[in-house]
This record gives C-alpha cells, structure tokens and sequence, in this order.
C-alpha cells in the first residue's frame, strides 16, 4: 500500500468542510452565553439600584416636608413605603435596612461602610426624623442576590454572596 493511499482518508477528512459552522459555534457560544448573561445581571441591578434610589427620595420627601411627622409614620411603615413604591422590588420587604439620623451640621455627613470585614451587613437600623431645619441622613441599602451568578461583578459582596445596593438621600427639613 502507497503511502498516498494510507493518508487518504486524512485528507478527505481535512478536506471535509460540513459541520465547520457547528464547530465553530460550539467553540464561541459559551463566551457569548457569559457576555449576554452579563449584561442581563448588570442592567437589572443597575434597574433595581435606580428603582432604590428614586423612591428613597421620593419618600424622604415625606420626612422633609413633616408629613411623616404628622402623620407618625413607624420605621416598619417607612421601609414599607420605600418598597411598595420600588419597581421590581424582590424581597425588598424583607431585607431593606434604613438608617435615618439628624446631623449637626453637613460638615458631619461621612460615608460608612456598611459592610464590615467579616462581610456582613453592619447598618443598625435607626429613625430619627429630627425636628424643622434639621439636616437629615437617609440610608437605605438591600441585599441583592444575582440572577446569573456566573461571576464576580463586585469585591463588595456580602459573606453570603448577595451584592449590597444602596441609596442616601441628605437634606435639610422644612420648618414644620
């Protein structure tokens, strides 16, 4: 047997194009899966974080302008409120903590960090709605969890593997 025959259904092989499309599909579908996957993780969280944001300043417009007071609106009626007002709110009624705190003075407002080293949530819950002309401090922040959970999106992620979203709203009460 020559050796061109030996070799020959190698090169009918090599020379075979059917399948290449499925090959080659096959080798870039799961980066393209990861990247699709991606844009869908962020641009929900960054939908819910705006969603957060919005009615966290929405609602401390309540405490602004003394209607909270007036109307002796409870912590527990507050966060409820700051979700029911959410779009896309997931257990946002049971994992939202919200720190409301007077100031002195602005020169006082510092960001915390609300995780500590051990990765959990350090905010303790406080409601102070202050009195006319207080400056105020609203902190809202809600454990996240990831819809596609493929990758690290953040070194700020809870010891559970949930992400922290937060909003603050900083404002001066109206004289009530």
């Amino acid at each position: 047997m020559t050796e061109r025959k030996r070799f020959a259904p190698f090169r009918r092989l090599l020379g075979d194009r059917k399948g290449v499309a499925a090959i080659e599909f096959a080798i870039l579908a799961l980066p393209l899966f990861i990247m699709i996957f991606g844009i869908i993780e962020v641009s929900l969280m960054f939908f819910v974080n705006s969603s957060l944001d919005a009615s966290v300043h929405k609602i401390s417009r309540m405490i602004r302008t003394g209607e909270v007071a007036s109307s002796k609106i409870t912590l527990n009626s507050f966060k409820a409120k700051i979700c029911d007002d959410m779009f896309l709110a997931f257990s946002c009624s049971s994992g939202l903590v919200v720190k409301v705190s007077v100031l002195s003075d602005l020169s006082s407002a510092a960001s915390t960090d609300p995780i500590n080293n051990s990765g959990k949530l350090a905010v303790t819950e406080t409601y102070d709605i202050g009195k006319g002309s207080d400056y105020i401090l609203v902190q809202a922040f809600l454990p996240w969890e990831a819809t596609v959970n493929f990758f690290s999106l953040s070194s700020a992620k809870l010891s559970d593997g949930r992400y922290l979203l937060g909003s603050s709203a900083l404002f001066r009460n109206e004289p009530f």
